[in-house]
């Protein structure tokens, strides 16, 4: 097969590469980790053979995240959301309309988001020797705290001597000078600052773990036994976490999928997207909730009587749909004295949130606001399920002038730049278990 063209598309003013080959009747993308370089792929005969074989059965589209490979630069890790809405841009550039999405090593965390709060264009989900949780320790399984403890200290070691070529036999098992090679691979793929740029976005405690069971796409997990660069106990524990998913284990200890014995993967691959189009499943999304309500609205309505209130309320309600649509959030409904509002990720609704609650004192009125990730259920315009109550409840926790918001919010912001301090474990009302909180500092 033809070397394919390299192109770019923008987003936010950053150019992602990509390439797009084969002419299969299934639709792939892959979601990249640190090591991708698009160009680079097609100059070593493993990866060449791999994609070259994919291509046979598939149109696949491969990118590298801003910041590696052929893409730009970038100073800072983006946050999830962002990296979701890049894969989506770069699957319309490719002409994908529902791609089964292949997550290898920590792109499996940005797939894995991808399937659960955009169903409508992600038809299957792979895990590709990839992780869903990072350093979550719920995402360990069986891992004990001293495996797990190494393996984090792997990663961070690599973090820190990126380019040095350090851990090679671990990083690319089984190939010669191994050391030599994984330095040349890194250097190609990433400068030192974006790999820790990057790896502290994970350190910070990004992790697709409470997405999981919002997945509901056929997804299928394939690691190799003995990578330890992904454990396969934390392989094993997320595709228990996600509905359906089958795994497939695999003999050897190759991190990279296109290294080593790639025959059963292609086959499991050739399979699995070859199945029947499971039903669409749109009526249930992962989301981002937003609630704010007016602190002492009461007292305020009996002290400046009905008249004045209702002037406050107009104002209310316009500084909560201009601090909407400077971060692209939608109002589900008003509350009058409140909101619901839903945004695509959670640094947006965190960052709305703050716009608000500032704002608001303008015009001597106080909120505060309880932000929330979860599986919401599409009921026409309005919205429902157990993350909306958990989201409202949230709320209500928080002082005036205060933003407060979920332990999976505090997660998936990582890389953003957000700053949160611990609230502790809060008893919610109608609620099983303890939640965590944080606000927003």
């Amino acid at each position: 097969m033809e070397t394919p063209r390299t192109q770019y598309v923008e987003y936010d003013g950053v150019k992602i590469a990509w390439q797009v080959f084969g002419d299969g009747p299934a639709e792939m993308l892959f979601v990249p980790g640190w090591v991708s370089n698009v160009d680079l792929f097609w100059q070593y005969p493993q990866p060449r053979e791999f994609f070259t074989a994919l291509a046979a059965f598939a149109r696949v589209a491969v990118y590298d995240k801003p910041g590696t490979g052929a893409s730009d630069p970038v100073k800072e890790a983006p946050p999830v959301e962002v990296r979701v809405d890049q894969l989506v841009r770069v699957m319309d550039a490719a002409g994908l309309s529902h791609p089964t999405v292949i997550g290898v090593s920590e792109g499996g965390v940005t797939a894995c988001l991808a399937a659960a709060a955009r169903p409508e264009r992600v038809e299957r989900l792979v895990m590709l020797d990839a992780t869903a949780g990072l350093f979550d320790t719920r995402a360990k399984g069986e891992m004990s705290d001293e495996e797990f403890t190494a393996w984090r200290d792997l990663i961070r070691r690599t973090a820190e001597t990126w380019g040095e070529g350090r851990d090679g036999d671990t990083w690319l098992a089984g190939v010669r000078e191994a050391d030599a090679a994984w330095g040349l691979l890194q250097r190609a793929c990433a400068s030192p600052a974006v790999a820790r740029g990057y790896y502290d976005s994970w350190a910070d405690g990004l992790t697709a773990w409470d997405a999981l069971p919002a997945i509901h796409q056929p997804t299928l997990v394939v690691q190799r036994v003995d990578d330890h660069v992904i454990p396969i106990k934390a392989a094993r524990v997320a595709a228990q976490r996600i509905p359906g998913a089958s795994i497939v284990e695999l003999p050897g200890a190759e991190h990279l999928p296109w290294f080593g014995d790639t025959t059963e993967i292609i086959a499991h691959l050739r399979a699995f997207v070859g199945a029947p189009a499971p039903a669409g499943r749109t009526d249930r999304v992962l989301a981002t909730i937003l609630f704010t309500d007016l602190v002492g609205s009461t007292d305020q309505l009996a002290r400046i009587g009905d008249r004045a209130w209702a002037t406050r309320l107009e104002r209310h309600a316009r500084i909560v749909r201009e601090g909407l649509e400077r971060f692209d959030g939608r109002l589900v409904k008003s509350t009058g004295d409140g909101a619901l509002a839903v945004f695509s990720g959670p640094a947006r609704a965190t960052e709305a949130a703050r716009w608000i609650v500032e704002a608001l004192p303008t015009e001597d009125l106080h909120a505060r606001a309880g932000v929330h990730v979860g599986e919401i259920e599409l009921q026409g315009e309005d919205i429902a399920g157990l993350a909306v109550h958990v989201a409202a409840r949230i709320m209500g926790a928080a002082q005036a002038d205060e933003v407060l918001v979920s332990r999976t919010v505090r997660d998936l912001t990582a890389g953003s730049g957000l700053r949160f301090e611990d609230r502790g474990a809060h008893s919610l009302k109608g609620i099983p278990e303890e939640w965590q909180l944080y606000a927003l500092a």
